[in-house]
């Protein structure tokens, strides 16, 4: 019977998470700190035009835009379900200050990206375990209404081609670069 309501489960947050483009992640094994250590920054205020003023900040691993603050708490490499591949997956705490609900993975997917060798990269799936309920639920709560004033952790997930470093950047809403962070894959 445990094995059936399992099975039911998995199933269900599965068809969510397929419906949503999105997948889950292993258990969470950096810090805030080893973020900081691994992780190379580059501040980049770029403006694409003189005219359109920076709308988003990125200071102390926290990436500010529209009211809505993702604090960067970690990082990790792990196993993607896609055969011989893997996945870089980027932890934070995503806290909204604005006055109406969002949906934090829709914020985090117009600002976010990352690329390796100069291609973008996407996102990837992991295979489906009971060991990884922390992290579908960390997943689920990024693509559910998140109301002002709360704070919820989430994540996001690259898929790398190969073992060069992953450089991740983040960009207000007039696509101004305002940070770059350069992570190691091995």
């Amino acid at each position: 019977m445990k094995h059936f309501i399992t099975s039911v489960l998995a199933l269900g947050t599965l068809t969510l998470l397929v419906g949503c483009g999105q997948t889950t992640t292993t258990n969470q094994k950096s810090s805030q700190t080893q973020t900081s250590k691994k992780a190379v920054s580059h501040a980049k205020p770029t403006s694409s035009s003189s005219s359109q003023p920076i709308t988003a900040t990125f200071k102390n691993q926290a990436f500010t835009i529209q009211h809505v603050t993702f604090k960067l708490t970690g990082q990790q490499v792990t196993a993607s379900s896609t055969a011989n591949r893997q996945l870089f997956v980027l932890y934070y705490t995503v806290t909204n200050q604005q006055g109406k609900s969002i949906v934090p993975s829709d914020l985090w997917e117009s600002a976010v990206s990352a690329t390796q060798d100069g291609h973008t990269l996407t996102t990837g799936n992991l295979a489906f375990t009971t060991d990884q309920t922390q992290d579908n639920n960390r997943l689920n709560r990024t693509v559910m209404p998140l109301d002002s004033g709360k704070s919820v952790t989430g994540l996001a997930t690259f898929e790398p081609k190969n073992q060069d470093p992953i450089t991740v950047t983040f960009k207000d809403s007039n696509g101004h670069t305002i940070h770059q962070s350069r992570y190691p894959i091995s």
